[in-house]
């Protein structure tokens, strides 16, 4: 799924990892998508529909580097490079593994010629082996003291095929692929590493960490033109339906350059370095591009025109106000925005819309939230702009009974809660200064408002103390958090203000051994974890966002092993994971861009963290593994 409108749906790779590689090919008339990861897994996808073909194929360790070749039976193989210096090698129809498995340094980089594969390694070692055998194919080529970063292949005008090598000095060096001996001297142009090589008609370009991409005459080995500025990390060459050859470029900052002589046409792209290129021909003749980044997804792109293929995740025609997640009677989760004047429903598995827009409201939906399921429905409750309250069945997409009315200013923040007694309320906060309780079911008022909310309520939580009281803590715009006993209304301690005030959302979560804690954010995005019961802060300041915003998103979660954490993100798309018990921060995740600004996260039950994000009318998934 995407962010933007303009980017693609991305395919939801059940990688644990970035994804370091990617190769692509036709087998049996289908075009295939193979991918690689950090988490080790090799996986086969459907190119042209995004669906996976099967299990992971059996890869353990970082996968570098992957190409395709075929056997001297006929038979198409993917072969693969791995960290730890193993080179294993499948069959691309059936996914089945090959016996055999050839053994060198860390394999960072691979190419093939006819029958042969070669490798290129941290050791500075070019080695050659049977593509069919896996075994050894003659005597590595010689090296130089220093990492291959990058390999590729060109037939010069005279019939030979050179092997040129980039390493991890900025130096590139031929080989003669007949002989197995050296063309000429290595040339030291590039002043980083080259990661990246690609032949477009008799041009090689070659990508280094120095910020630019070379050209080189494929005869003579002599720079051709200025190079271009790009700090590319892959590259690629890919002939057009109409005969043309372009060259695509995956980038640092995200992006995916399409070349077309001098002119680079950036493709919006990943919120992750962009690794791994790969392109295949669709049975409708279009020319695919897939490119493979460390936020974990794969993107496709129409060579030919640039465009996006698949559906973005769009509806809404107006800013997301409001991401929540749920849980249906059936199991599934479920998640929800709230924008314009509509609530919608999304699978996230899929990306595909969940039933139509609940439509009901005739002013700016400013918040949602929901609770599910409660005697075998789901509850989702929308506020708006109109100071009304609107419930609907999550399942059907109806809505339950009439509008809540009560509030005379906006609806700015809701949750929906059940109490030890087991009656489910609603808590709304209004720019009115007063938070009000109603019966989910009834629709009915429960009590009187909280009127000493301060001037406008922006966030609020309810959280279950240890006995059995719910406690509702309210962050206003006077930069307070406030708390209060829901059944009784009286107020909690004293507010909580930090250092010098608390400006963000505020979350909860209900830790194994019975202590509810908050979670908020101080000025300067500086989080803290609260006990909250006693108002004392329980973990040290937490850092990680950028310092002259607020933190826009914060959200409890639950992951691989029960762990449970909390989950914010800041100005930039960056996401923070953070243990629920000490406010240790255990993983970094850039999600999103500068227009990022509404976050919901759940941790799925295999234990991936999904987190959904909205930049202005869109919305975009990743499915993450956190590792520590």
């Amino acid at each position: 799924m995407n962010g933007l409108a303009s980017k693609p749906l991305a395919l939801r790779t059940p990688h644990r990892g970035p994804v370091t590689a990617l190769t692509a090919l036709r087998v049996d008339g289908r075009a295939v998508l193979v991918s690689g990861s950090s988490d080790g897994g090799v996986r086969r996808w459907d190119a042209v529909t995004g669906e996976p073909l099967d299990d992971p194929l059996d890869g353990t360790g970082w996968v570098w580097a992957l190409t395709t070749a075929p056997a001297d039976d006929g038979r198409a193989l993917v072969v693969g490079g791995f960290q730890d210096g193993r080179l294993a090698r499948w069959d691309a129809a059936s996914g089945k593994r090959l016996d055999g498995e050839a053994r060198t340094g860390w394999v960072r980089s691979l190419a093939v010629v006819g029958d042969v594969v070669f490798t290129g390694s941290d050791e500075g070692d070019v080695r050659r082996w049977d593509l069919t055998t896996g075994s050894s194919a003659g005597d590595p080529l010689p090296g130089r003291p220093f990492s291959v970063w990058s390999l590729a292949t060109v037939v010069l005008s005279d019939g030979r095929t050179l092997l040129v090598g980039g390493f991890a000095d900025g130096a590139l060096w031929r080989w003669d692929v007949a002989t197995g001996l050296p063309v000429g001297e290595p040339v030291t142009v590039h002043t980083g590493p080259v990661r990246a090589l690609a032949v477009v008609g008799s041009v090689l370009y070659s990508a280094s960490d120095d910020g630019t991409v070379r050209r080189w005459d494929v005869e003579t080995g002599q720079p051709v033109g200025d190079p271009l500025t790009a700090t590319v990390l892959s590259l690629l060459s890919v002939t057009l339906p109409d005969g043309r050859s372009v060259l695509v470029g995956g980038s640092r900052d995200g992006s995916v350059l399409r070349w077309d002589g001098d002119t680079a046409l950036p493709l919006a792209g990943h919120r992750g370095p962009v690794r791994s290129l790969a392109a295949v021909e669709a049975d409708d003749g279009r020319v695919l591009v897939f490119s493979g980044s460390d936020d974990g997804e794969v993107r496709r792109w129409d060579a030919a025109t640039g465009e996006a293929v698949g559906v973005p995740l769009t509806g809404h025609t107006a800013y997301v106000t409001g991401l929540v997640t749920t849980g249906l009677p059936d199991g599934r989760t479920l998640l929800v925005s709230g924008g314009d004047t509509t609530v919608r429903r999304w699978d996230p598995v899929t990306g595909l819309p969940f039933g139509d827009a609940m439509a009901g409201h005739t002013t700016q939906v400013r918040s949602v939230a929901a609770l599910g399921p409660v005697d075998g429905r789901t509850l989702v409750v929308s506020g708006d702009e109109g100071c009304l309250v609107h419930r609907w069945d999550a399942e059907t997409g109806q809505r339950v009974g009439e509008p809540l009315v009560g509030h005379v200013g906006m609806v700015t923040c809701l949750d929906v809660f059940t109490l030890s007694s087991g009656r489910v309320l609603i808590a709304s906060g209004s720019w009115d200064g007063a938070v009000r309780f109603w019966d989910a079911l009834t629709g009915q008022p429960v009590g009187d408002p909280l009127t000493g909310a301060g001037p406008r309520p922006r966030s609020l939580v309810t959280v279950r103390l240890r006995d059995g009281r719910t406690l509702l803590a309210v962050m206003t715009s006077d930069y307070r958090v406030l708390r209060w006993d829901v059944e009784t209304g009286e107020p909690v301690g004293e507010p909580i203000t930090g250092e010098d005030g608390v400006d963000g959302p505020v979350a909860s979560i209900v830790l194994d051994d019975g202590r509810a804690v908050l979670a908020f954010a101080e000025k300067h995005s500086r989080l803290r974890l609260w006990d909250a019961e006693t108002g004392q802060p329980i973990s040290g300041l937490m850092l990680g966002h950028r310092e002259n915003y607020s933190v826009f998103s914060l959200h409890a979660a639950r992951l691989d092993g029960g762990r449970q954490v909390f989950v914010s993100m800041g100005k930039g798309g960056v996401v923070l994971v953070w243990d629920a018990r000490t406010g240790e921060r255990v993983e970094e995740l850039a999600v999103g861009d500068d227009s990022t600004s509404k976050m919901t996260a759940f941790g799925a039950p295999d234990g991936r963290l999904v987190v959904a994000t909205s930049a202005d009318a869109d919305l975009a998934l990743s499915v993450l593994r956190v590792n520590r």
